[in-house]
């Protein structure tokens, strides 16, 4: 099979799918809050119980007892995982879905988001110390950016599931994340990292046999690439007075790139294995867009030819032999440098007035680095007097005349003399917070905060050809001079039709960049206040304290704004995927908000506690809708070792910026067209002429459709001003044990169930494709060029607006569990786990048609995993065991960590009607056998930290012990984006083993 590759960075895709889509002190630190760990008994003079605000409430409650499941993440736990990227550290979590990251290149935003439960970085609010961190894109208009958190400066992280809009306000659906970063420190801290990836290119599963097959360049046998170092510096002081404190902190982080033809199973991007083709073995794809070309005639007005050139300007049969390997230079980890800095001050003038400021730097700079670009395979006119044609050309494409133009020349010529596009990302930060709070009179506080975040984009895509230039250096006649472009000067003639024959003048002329700058704000004015009406009798006889409430009001402006240039607006560089337009627009809510909670029984005989809690939140937005949220809780300790709570949310997210005021454009959107392929392969494919009639293939055309085995197809995708909020019903039923009789052992389970309603997505392209041809539903939005392609020209593509039309669901349980002992003179052993299980993952394309409905819990795949809200696996079980040995000799303790992720199976081997492929199966070719299941994956982490001196501590650690290869998935089902050097390198460990130390002194 011919390959053919778009060269899209998928950038456009990526905002698409953003669119769419206590605990031991060293062991690994997740506990839900509703459940104190299990402590020594408290000496007898220690009765007070400190009061503190949990995440997902405004109250403050003993001894961080929440109704709602939190997950807690100690500075230690940071510290023991070596990582310098928070995105790292937070997708050990198993609640946490991997999203944008480092190891995203052809698609990067080059920001680093949070997914929450899987429904998507949108739906996960991400707090700085109970304060919203603004949106961290101007081009997605909604996540925030984990690259502006210093990993140095964090004290905890609190981690709630499930709504918060109540609380927080728009965007807490999947959950929030709140980093509660240190504020009060004194004296001075240097933290220096280093770490590297070490891989032994070993791989079992055929792919070192397929690069060599292919005569593609093979990677070494091991390597040490990817080097992270970064150093921190933080220094704080209180004033002489004790009443106030200045945190000052700055830090430098630079990551290298590393390169995919580095390992050995991404030293080229793999083609599925199918039972009838090739032993369903992997074997090596390729694009067609090559060097030192494909030249072919398709469509009427010429013989039908498929040639590439040879010496002399012959023309040879292109086969796959000539392929272009363009995965082999894509980076695998972007290259990566920051600079952050920052200050926390406060300072108490009395108790009515505590006066607090901090403010945040980031400057992030980041490349991604995928194929050359080039003149990708698309129809050219040629003039037929082209001095460079050779006399075997001029015949084929001309009929041996020098009059005209070509007639349906296609060409794929890739610019491997420029070298790879390479897309500089920048962004620079800021936010500041002001505020003061205190106490008004006994029983009541006040806080009143404005907070403002920038993020300013910079972006310049580097080493693209101007398909513009292209036509006009293709265009050469004879002068008396020599060739000359037809249009003249400045354009340089584009000579490919002999071998070595591209020169530099003409690639000065034809690399063009493209840049863009865009900026998003976020403003915030909060002020509320805080009431405990048990101070003036408002209790109830059978509870020790009485009713708190928390009531106040917010303002929150969001204002975007991008601004492409020419080559990016008119869509003339060649493999950007199409016309970036500009945006602008804003968001304006004003809201009002209350929460109360209400202890009704305390300290009697088969209740220990009995409370209850409520919230309300009022939201006014400018466009024109109106909002409710709201909360109920209730949590109950019959004694004093077991405690059962549930809560019920209604949370919603309103449309961001870019998902309203995005313009409609044609751009990548799919990675599937079933009716692409020869009539044996669609026969195999269980795909008929009629399904293909109904899909708008001609009858006539059926088998003859060109596929593209990169798997890049099109779509009509954009904004939508019309758009509403979506709507999220949460439910939680939780159980935690803290036996007496066994000191140090907490078990702690939850129950989940999230339900959100007019989800704001595209159906999907692929989605859309499958529908049509299995159940005739959604054909009119298939609209193929003359070719009957969705990919060869922008006249083909599949209308895939964005809408509220989806829902998703999902539901499953988490596990958390930690015991700590002493062993004696051997020291003290602490161990925890945490994991989750989700039972059910539905995503419904259209909520209106219960028949579209799907569950992709244990799945993945074209459909499951094309970025409804994530485009990663979502396992039925993942979890992170972790035991610390504080061994008796001093300063030094011994981490052990094992990561678990279940067994995947491919969706189009599901039973369900919209998943599966059937007749398509395994044997007989339809399904790729090679794809079928990804296997269970066990990781082992190794750190160990000692005390060199008083002031100073030295960790030294291993992840991925046994250097364990990625799983290995071909093109066929391997999503776009989440999907890079053949494998999810944001889920799984894909770069080998990692090896990092650490040194901190403090003084």
């Amino acid at each position: 099979m011919v390959h053919n590759d778009l060269g899209n960075p998928r950038l456009r895709k990526a905002v698409r799918l953003a669119l769419t889509g206590g605990s031991l002190a060293a062991t690994f630190g997740v506990v839900h809050a509703q459940t104190p760990p299990a402590a020594a008994a408290p000496a007898a003079s220690d009765t007070a119980l400190q009061e503190v605000v949990v995440t997902g409430s405004r109250i403050s409650v003993p001894n961080q007892v929440s109704i709602s499941p939190v997950t807690f993440v100690s500075a230690m736990d940071v510290a023991q995982t070596g990582v310098t990227r928070v995105e790292d550290l937070l997708n050990q979590l198993p609640q946490v879905f991997a999203a944008q990251g480092a190891m995203i290149s052809n698609g990067a935003t080059g920001t680093a988001d949070v997914d929450l439960r899987g429904l998507g970085p949108k739906r996960t609010l991400v707090l700085v110390n109970g304060l919203r961190l603004g949106p961290g894109d101007p081009r997605t208009g909604a996540a925030s950016d984990m690259n502006m958190i210093p990993a140095e400066m964090i004290d905890s992280i609190e981690v709630l599931t499930g709504g918060a809009s109540s609380t927080y306000g728009a965007d807490a659906v999947g959950g929030v994340v709140n980093f509660k970063l240190n504020d009060h420190f004194e004296g001075v801290k240097i933290v220096a990292d280093a770490g590297i990836y070490n891989h032994s290119n070993t791989n079992t599963d055929g792919v070192e046999d397929a690069v060599a097959a292919a005569h593609f360049q093979e990677a070494p046998s091991s390597v040490n690439t990817g080097a992270q170092k970064s150093l921190a510096f933080i220094a704080g002081l209180n004033s002489p007075d004790g009443k106030g404190n200045a945190t000052f902190y700055a830090t430098y982080r630079n990551v290298a790139a590393v390169l995919e033809g580095k390992y050995s199973y991404s030293a080229c991007t793999l083609n599925s294995g199918f039972a009838t083709s090739n032993s369903g073995k992997f074997s090596c794809g390729g694009s067609s867009t090559s060097f030192p070309g494909r030249f072919a005639t398709i469509g009427a007005g010429a013989p039908a030819s498929n040639n590439t050139i040879g010496p002399n300007g012959t023309l040879i049969p292109f086969t796959n032999a000539n392929l272009y390997n363009f995965g082999a230079i894509n980076f695998f980890q972007r290259p990566d440098e920051r600079y952050s800095a920052g200050a926390f001050l406060h300072y108490d003038f009395n108790e009515h007035a505590q006066v607090y400021a901090n403010t945040m730097f980031m400057d992030d700079k980041s490349l991604a680095q995928i194929a050359a670009s080039g003149a990708f395979f698309a129809r050219f006119a040629v003039n037929c007097a082209n001095p460079f044609l050779s006399t075997q050309e001029l015949a084929a494409w001309c009929g041996g005349s020098t009059a005209g133009e070509t007639t349906n020349l296609f060409i794929g010529r890739r610019n491997v003399e420029g070298g790879g596009r390479v897309d500089n990302l920048e962004h620079t930060d800021w936010r500041v917070t002001l505020g003061v709070k205190g106490k008004i009179v006994d029983g009541w506080d006040y806080d009143a905060s404005w907070q403002h975040s920038l993020v300013n984009l910079s972006e310049s895509q580097e080493n693209y050809f101007s398909t513009a230039k292209i036509d006009n250096a293709l265009n050469v006649i004879q002068t008396p001079t020599g060739p000359q472009c037809v249009v003249g000067p400045p354009c340089v003639p584009y000579n490919i039709f002999s071998l070595g024959q591209v020169t530099q003048a003409a690639l000065d002329y034809l690399q063009v960049p493209g840049i863009q700058t865009g900026n998003i704000t976020q403003t915030v004015l909060d002020v509320n206040l805080t009431g405990d009406l048990g101070k003036y009798g408002v209790q109830l006889p059978t509870a020790g304290s009485g009713l708190k409430i928390n009531f106040g009001a917010e303002w929150r402006d969001v204002t975007e704004v991008t601004t492409p240039d020419e080559e990016f607006r008119t869509g003339d560089l060649a493999g950007t995927g199409g016309i970036i337009p500009a945006t602008q627009g804003g968001i304006i809510s004003r809201e009002g908000f209350i929460e109360a909670r209400m202890p009704l029984i305390e300290d009697h005989f088969l209740a220990q506690s009995l409370a209850v809690e409520t919230g309300y939140r009022y939201s006014d937005y400018n466009l024109g809708f109106k909002t409710n949220t709201y909360k109920f809780g209730v949590e109950y300790s019959p004694i004093r070792d077991v405690r059962l709570r549930a809560s019920f949310q209604r949370a919603v997210r309103a449309p961001n910026v870019t998902e309203l005021f995005l313009p409609q454009t044609v751009a990548l959107d799919g990675n599937a067209d079933p009716c692409a392929g020869t009539a044996a392969q669609l026969a195999a494919r269980g795909v008929t002429q009629a399904q293909c009639v109904a899909a708008g293939v001609p009858a006539a055309a059926f088998g003859t459709v060109v596929p593209n085995a990169a798997n890049q197809y099109q779509g009509l995708v954009g904004g939508n001003p019309a758009l509403g909020p979506e709507t999220a019903l949460t439910s939680s039923f939780g159980i935690g044990w803290t036996p007496s009789f066994v000191p140090g052992l907490r078990l702690q389970v939850d129950y989940f169930d999230i339900k959100i309603e007019n989800v704001i997505t595209t159906i999907g392209a692929t989605a859309i494709l499958q529908q049509c041809i299995q159940s005739g539903l959604f054909c009119d939005k298939i609209h193929r060029d003359e070719n009957n392609s969705l990919w060869l020209s922008p006249q083909g593509f599949v209308v895939d607006s964005l809408a509220n039309v989806g829902k998703l669901e999902t539901r499953g349980v988490d596990v958390d569990v930690s015991y700590g002992f002493d062993i004696g003179p051997a020291g003290r052993i602490r161990t925890s786990l945490i994991g989750t299980y989700v039972d059910e993952y539905f995503i419904t394309p259209i909520a209106s048609d219960s028949t579209t409905k799907f569950n992709c819990a244990g799945l993945y795949g074209d459909i499951c995993s094309s970025g409804a809200a994530t485009a990663n696996p979502i396992f039925r079980w993942r979890h992170t065991l972790r035991t610390t040995w504080s061994t008796p000799w001093q300063g030094l303790d011994v981490t052990a960590s094992w990561r678990y992720f279940s067994a995947m199976k491919l969706d189009s081997l599901s039973p369900q009607a919209n998943l599966s492929g059937a007749p398509a199966t395994v044997a007989n070719g339809g399904i790729a056998s090679s794809d079928a299941a990804i296997k269970a994956f066990n990781y082992l982490d190794l750190s160990a930290a000692v005390k060199l001196m008083d002031k100073m501590t030295f960790r030294l650690g291993v992840n991925n012990v046994f250097d364990k290869d990625p799983p290995i998935i071909g093109g066929s089902n391997l999503p776009g984006i989440a999907g890079n050097g053949n494998t999810f390198p944001q889920v799984y460990d894909s770069l080998g083993r990692f090896i990092f130390g650490q040194l901190t002194v403090q003084f």
